[in-house]
C-alpha cells in the first residue's frame, strides 16, 4: 500500500522534534515559505476549524495545505515526487536543499558567472499570433518559470511595448520592484528583462483520486500522516496522466524557447524519465549528454535512498542530462528526435485484443442496412 514518503519537506520515517516543529508552521523548507500544495493542490487543503484532531498538530493555523512531498508505493522502490516543489523552487534566493539541481541547471542553460538572473513564475502567455503563410494562429501556455537577464531600457520604450501611458507603466516598475533611475531629464529602467531566455518547467508525478472509504484522498491521507504516520495509507499514482501533461508540451515549449534565442530545460524525477522510455519510442539513454540542444531534460533522483535514512531531509543529488533534437533529418539514424516521445514504444499483438473483449460483455451492437 501506498505510504507518505516526506511531509512538509520530512521523511515521516525518521520524524524529529524539528519537524514538528516545521509542520506546526506547515512550512516547505525547500521554498522557505509556507506550503502551497505544489501551486494545484487548493481542493486539498486541510480545513483545521473542522477537524479538532489537528488543531494540536497546527496551532493557531484555520487552513493549511496539504504537505506531500512524495509517495512510496512499496516499501521497496524509490519513492515518486508528486509535488514540483520539492524538486525546484526558484522562489526568493535560497537553494535550500536544492544546491545541486540549480548547479546542474545553470551548468547546462551556459550562465554567465557572477552574473545576476532573475526568475519570474507562472508567466502565463496568451496571444493571437500568425505563422510564415499569414495563417492566424493562437498561443495560450503557462511557464513553470522564465529566467531572464536585464538591461536597461527607457521608460518611454517601455510604456510603448506594454501599451501604457508613462504614468501607468511608472507605477507597474515600482510595484514589480523594477530599479529606476533618472538621466539627462528621462527616467530609465535598469534592470528590464533581457536574452538570454531560459524556460524551466518542472515535471512531476500526478497522484490518482484516490479512494474516500479507504481515506486515500490526498488530504486525507496528509491528515491521517500527521495523526498516526504508522497506520496511514497514501493515494497511488497516475503514470499515464503525467505522461500526457508532458508529451503535449515538450516539443512546443522547446520550440518557443528556441524562437526566442533561448532554451529549455525540463526538470523531472530520474523514476519518470524511465517511465517515457519504457512507454514510448523515445530512448532517453540515447541521448545523455553534456551539451544543451533543442530539448533538454534534467533528470534527478534519491540515488541510494538506504545509505541516506539518517537524513531528515534528502538533497537529490543524482543527475542525468538528456539533450537533443526535436526530430533527426539524418537518414538511417539510430537516434530519431525527441518527437518519438508522441510515438507508442511497441504495439501489443492483437491476442492481447482478443483476450480483452472475450471477458467483457458487449455494450451493443451496430448494423448496416
Amino acid at each position: 500500500m501506498s505510504k507518505i514518503f516526506e511531509l512538509y519537506g520530512y521523511r515521516l520515517d525518521c520524524w524529529s522534534e524539528e519537524a514538528s516543529a516545521n509542520r506546526e508552521k506547515a512550512w516547505c523548507p525547500f521554498m522557505d515559505a509556507e506550503c502551497d500544495g505544489g501551486g494545484n493542490r487548493y481542493l486539498s487543503a486541510l480545513d483545521i476549524s473542522n477537524n479538532p484532531r489537528l488543531k494540536k498538530f497546527f496551532p493557531g493555523k484555520k487552513i493549511v495545505q496539504s504537505g506531500v512531498c512524495s509517495l512510496r508505493l512499496r516499501e521497496s522502490e524509490q519513492p515518486w515526487i508528486v509535488c514540483p516543489r520539492r524538486l525546484l523552487s526558484l522562489k526568493g534566493q535560497k537553494a535550500n536543499y536544492q544546491t545541486h539541481i540549480r548547479e546542474q541547471l545553470i551548468q547546462y542553460a551556459n550562465l554567465e558567472q557572477g552574473k545576476l538572473y532573475r526568475a519570474w513564475s507562472e508567466v502565463k502567455i496568451k496571444v493571437e499570433t500568425s505563422n510564415s503563410d499569414d495563417e492566424a494562429k493562437s498561443f495560450d501556455y503557462t511557464f513553470d518559470y522564465i529566467i531572464a537577464s536585464s538591461t536597461q531600457k527607457r521608460l518611454s520604450k517601455a510604456a510603448e511595448l506594454i501599451g501604457k501611458g508613462l504614468r501607468a507603466t511608472q507605477k507597474i516598475a515600482e510595484d514589480n520592484q523594477y530599479t529606476l533611475a533618472s538621466r539627462n531629464g528621462e527616467i530609465w529602467i535598469d534592470d528590464f528583462p533581457s536574452e538570454p531566455v531560459i524556460i524551466v518547467e518542472i515535471m512531476t508525478s500526478s497522484t490518482s483520486g484516490g479512494n474516500k472509504k479507504k481515506r486515500t484522498q490526498i488530504a486525507m491521507a496528509c491528515e491521517d500522516a500527521v495523526v498516526s504516520p504508522e497506520t496511514h495509507n497514501g493515494p497511488g499514482i497516475n503514470y499515464r496522466q503525467v505522461w500526457a501533461r508532458m508529451v503535449s508540451q515538450l516539443i512546443v515549449k522547446s520550440q518557443v524557447g528556441l524562437a526566442w534565442n533561448g532554451k529549455t530545460f525540463w526538470v523531472l524525477q530520474d523514476l519518470l524519465a524511465q517511465y517515457i522510455s519504457s512507454t514510448t519510442a523515445l530512448d532517453l539513454s540515447k541521448y545523455i549528454a553534456q551539451h544543451s540542444d533543442q530539448v533538454n531534460i534534467i533528470a534527478f533522483g534519491y540515488g541510494d535512498i538506504y545509505e541516506r535514512l539518517t537524513a531528515p531531509i534528502i538533497e537529490l543529488n543524482e543527475s542525468t542530462f538528456y539533450a537533443g533534437p526535436i526530430t533527426e533529418n539524418v537518414e538511417n539514424s539510430v537516434s530519431k528526435g525527441f518527437v518519438e516521445i508522441v510515438k507508442i514504444g511497441a504495439p501489443p499483438d492483437k491476442e492481447h485484443l482478443w483476450r480483452s473483449l472475450f471477458k467483457k460483455t458487449s455494450c451493443g451492437s451496430i448494423v448496416r442496412k
